[in-house]
C-alpha cells in the first residue's frame, strides 16, 4: 500500500480528522442474522470477511461505523446498534427487476440513507448486483473492494444469462470509483486489464479464526477435498475427469457445494457432499490429505486460504488470486489451468504418503496465518481509510 503523507495545506484537515471520528458507511452482504435474530435468514451465503471486519471494529472505537444492508424482505427501513455499529437495513428490488432496471429502486434507498448518514467514506463490497453501482453514484470518496469478477468469469466459461448481463455494469463501476482493493495480486491484475487507471490497494480479506486451530486427523486412505459452488468457472468436471482416472481410483475426492443429483453415476471414489455446514466443512477439512481447486478464475478463492490457514496443502490452478498461499512443490502446487494431467500428476505427489501431506500442510502455516488474521485484515482497512480522508 503506499502512503499518503500530508502536505502543508493538509496539516489543520489532518488535525481536524484526528479530532473526531470518520464516519464509514460499509454497503455489502452483511450477515446480520448473525447478530439480531429477526433476521436469521439472511445468514446463509455471505462473504465470511465482512463478519471478521465487523469483529475487528469492535475492537477499535477509531471510525463512526455504519453498515448498509439491502433485503428484498424487508419491508420498511430499520436502524440498530450493535457493538457501537450502526446497521440501516433497508427494502429493495427482487434480483431480476433489478437486473433490468439498473437496480434504481435499490440506489434510490442507499441513497436516501447516505444522505442521512453524511459519511466521509462510503465502501461498497463486491460489484455484485448493485453494491458497486452505489459506489459510483456516491459524491464523495468511494472504495470499492472488488470479491469476484464477472468480466473476467464470462470470458473463461459458460456463465448464467444474469451474469453476462451484469458484466456490463461490472465494468463502468470499475472504471468509476476512486480507490479499489483486491485481495490478491492475480486479482489486481484482472482489474487494470478493465480499467487500466484504477488506484488498487492490496487488501486481505480475513477467514474465520476456526481454521486457524484445526486439529489435522487425516484419513487411513488418501483422500481429496474440493470446495466450491456448482459454478462453470469452478472446473469441477476436470477434478472429476482425472479423479475417473485409474491412476487416481485409490484416492478419493470429497466435493463440498456439489449435489449428487448433478453429478450421477460417479465412480465410487467421488463423493459428493451437496451443500455443508462450517462444522461438516471444518470436519472434512481435518481428515483429508489436500485440497484441491481448479477454477479458471478465482480473485481469492476461501476455500483455499481456510486450507492453508488449516495446515492442509493445496492443489490450484495459474487462475487462482491465492497463490500466494501456496509454495510450489512445498505446500502443494500451482498447475496450468485446465490441465488434468498436471492435476493427476500432483495429487499423486501430494498423497504419496500420510506423513508427506502432513509435512506439505504444515509449511508456511504461521505465515499464512498472520496474513488471513481479522487483525491483519483490520490493520490493512485502517490505513487505507486514513489515506483516502488525506487524498
Amino acid at each position: 500500500m503506499t502512503s499518503v503523507c500530508p502536505k502543508p495545506g493538509q496539516t489543520l484537515v489532518l488535525f481536524l480528522l484526528m479530532s473526531k471520528k470518520a464516519k464509514i458507511a460499509i454497503l455489502g452482504d452483511f450477515p446480520i442474522g448473525n447478530i439480531c435474530d429477526e433476521y436469521q435468514a439472511r445468514t446463509s451465503f455471505y462473504p465470511t470477511w465482512l463478519f471478521m471486519l465487523y469483529k475487528a471494529f469492535i475492537r477499535s472505537d477509531e471510525f463512526d461505523i455504519h453498515w448498509i444492508i439491502v433485503d428484498t424482505n424487508c419491508k420498511k427501513s430499520t436502524q440498530l446498534t450493535v457493538e457501537n455499529q450502526t446497521f440501516h437495513v433497508l427494502p429493495g428490488s427482487k434480483l431480476m427487476v433489478g437486473l433490468y432496471t439498473g437496480y434504481l429502486y435499490n440506489r434510490w434507498q442507499i441513497s436516501r440513507c447516505v444522505k442521512r448518514i453524511k459519511p466521509d467514506i462510503f465502501h461498497a463490497w463486491g460489484t455484485e448486483r448493485f453494491y458497486g453501482l452505489a459506489a459510483k453514484d456516491f459524491k464523495g470518496k468511494s472504495i470499492l473492494s472488488v470479491q469476484g469478477l464477472l468480466s473476467v468469469c464470462c470470458k473463461r466459461a459458460k456463465m448464467s444469462p444474469f451474469e453476462n448481463k451484469h458484466r456490463l455494469y461490472e465494468k463502468g463501476v470499475l472504471r468509476s470509483v476512486d480507490f479499489i482493493t483486491t485481495e490478491s495480486p492475480w486479482a489486481r491484475d484482472r482489474v487494470l486489464e478493465i480499467a487500466p487507471k484504477a488506484n488498487i490497494t492490496l487488501c486481505e480479506y480475513a477467514i474465520e479464526p476456526a481454521f486457524f486451530s484445526l486439529e489435522r486427523q487425516l484419513s487411513d486412505e488418501p483422500s481429496c477435498l474440493i470446495s466450491c459452488s456448482n459454478a462453470p468457472i469452478k472446473n469441477i468436471p476436470l477434478a472429476i475427469s482425472a479423479f475417473s482416472e485409474p491412476a487416481l481410483s485409490h484416492v478419493k475426492l470429497y466435493m463440498a457445494g456439489a449435489s449428487p443429483e448433478r453429478y450421477p453415476d460417479l465412480p465410487p471414489n467421488i463423493i459428493p457432499l451437496g451443500r455443508l455446514c462450517r462444522e461438516s466443512l471444518i470436519e472434512h477439512l481435518s481428515k483429508c490429505w489436500c485440497v484441491v481447486h481448479p477454477s479458471l478464475a478465482d480473485t481469492g478463492p476461501t476455500a483455499v486460504k481456510e486450507a492453508r490457514a488449516a495446515g492442509v496443502p493445496v492443489i490450484l490452478t495459474t487462475e487462482c488470486g491465492a497463490k500466494q498461499y501456496v509454495k510450489h512443490g512445498e505446500s502443494g502446487y500451482i498447475i496450468a489451468s485446465n490441465n488434468k494431467q498436471e492435476l493427476i500428476e500432483a495429487v499423486l505427489a501430494v498423497t504419496k504418503s500420510k506423513e508427506n501431506a502432513q509435512k506439505m500442510g504444515a509449511i508456511e502455516v504461521e505465515r499464512c496465518r498472520a496474513a488471513l488474521s481479522c487483525d491483519n485484515m483490520y490493520a490493512s482497512f485502517r490505513e487505507l481509510y486514513n489515506n483516502v480522508l488525506l487524498s
